[in-house]
């Protein structure tokens, strides 16, 4: 008879615990469905942001841009450059633009010869550095486009302009005496001083107001790497080959006839940025 008297208890608890049960299944869905919702929303914005990122890379009017060169015609560092790429048809598929340069670099003679005789080298029978001013205009045409995810795109060069040459002198360290205990940086004229009292190359910033002005003009053909950018930043690598004429042979070098025609190959990298 008290056996009897738990049966009705037991039956109560289970149906309690069933809907204990019942609650939490029919709950669980809901927090699941709350998880979704946010990740869906997270995953909305990154995609507005990133398409926001896009946009305000890829429409812009012009990019100016800084950098360092070299040429086959010059020691590592071969000068400066400044170069400004103003879009044509911002709509088409393959866009144009101006190009707007200006370099300043320095021109090594083809027939150069550094010696060192007393421990410091000097160019044997150079009289003048030739510092090239080159203002350049022409037009940069879109090759090869990068896509939206990133990568690089390509763009061909051709632009021409003025020379305009600039012939400094070239000094040296030189001994005024046999024992060397007296020295001056000089203008070096081969026809009258001594090989080996010859210390080294002088300073490269001596002989400006001596300098001389050689009219030329020039064109170069070129490749322009525009590497993946952040938003309105733009880093860039450009590759050519450039021939440069002046009305006379420059005088660089003594015991040679000087050239008036000069081509070399050049490499820059620029810094700059999209307006």
């Amino acid at each position: 008879m008290k056996k009897n008297n738990y049966v009705p208890l037991l039956l109560l608890l289970f149906l309690c615990s069933g809907n204990l049960l019942l609650a939490q299944r029919k709950n669980t869905p809901s927090v699941s469905a709350g998880k979704q919702a946010t990740t869906a929303s997270k995953s909305a914005n990154s995609r507005q942001q990133s398409k926001k990122e896009v946009v305000d890379e890829e429409h812009y009017h012009s990019i100016l841009s800084f950098g360092l060169t070299t040429n086959t015609n010059s020691s590592l560092l071969g000068g400066i450059a400044a170069r400004k790429e103003i879009l044509i048809n911002p709509e088409a598929l393959h866009p144009q633009f101006h190009y707007i340069s200006l370099e300043f670099v320095n021109v090594n003679a083809y027939h150069e010869n550094s010696i060192s005789p007393n421990g410091s080298s000097f160019v044997y029978g150079k009289k003048n550095y030739l510092l090239a001013l080159r203002p350049q205009y022409g037009r940069e045409f879109n090759i090869f486009k990068k896509s939206s995810d990133g990568g690089v795109n390509v763009n061909g060069i051709i632009a021409a302009g003025p020379s305009i040459g600039v012939l400094k002198p070239y000094y040296i360290e030189y001994a005024l005496n046999n024992t060397g205990s007296r020295t001056a940086s000089v203008a070096y004229d081969p026809a009258i001083h001594d090989r080996s009292r010859i210390l080294g190359t002088g300073s490269f910033f001596s002989g400006f107001g001596q300098s001389k002005f050689v009219p030329g003009a020039h064109i170069k053909a070129g490749l322009n790497f525009e590497l993946d950018s952040y938003r309105k930043g733009n880093i860039s690598v450009e590759v050519g080959f450039l021939a440069e004429i002046y009305a006379k042979p420059v005088d660089m070098l003594a015991y040679v006839d000087n050239q008036k025609v000069f081509t070399s190959g050049y490499l820059s990298i620029f810094f700059g940025g999209k307006k």
